[in-house]
């Protein structure tokens, strides 16, 4: 049953296949300026979030929410307000940009 589902799907037009968009994984590179916050999601997942001052070359210094979840966040959690870090992550939308931390990099 699951091939008969798969030959349907390869069969309609290219327009009609829903494409998943790619992830941008970026990496900047500031000091916190708040405190990481300890928070826990709907489904119970521990979740870090804390605001970070980036650092660009383009443009002056903006704040970003940086968001961490299950290890990522215990590792947030260690850093205090002041400290410089570089991260990778993924931009997302949640009333305003924020980037999801997949990767911790103490400066």
């Amino acid at each position: 049953m699951k091939s008969d589902q798969l030959v349907w799907f390869e069969s309609l037009p290219e327009f009609m296949k829903i494409k998943k968009p790619k992830t941008i994984i970026e990496t900047v590179t500031g000091s916190i300026t708040s405190t990481p916050r300890r928070l826990v999601t709907r489904t119970g997942k521990p979740m870090a979030a804390a605001t970070l001052e980036v650092n660009s070359d383009k443009r002056s210094n903006y704040p970003l929410r940086i968001i961490g979840f299950d290890l990522l966040a215990l590792e947030l959690l260690t850093f205090q307000r002041g400290h410089r870090l570089t991260l990778k992550g993924a931009y997302t939308w949640n009333n305003g940009y924020q980037l999801v931390v997949r990767e911790i990099i103490p400066a």
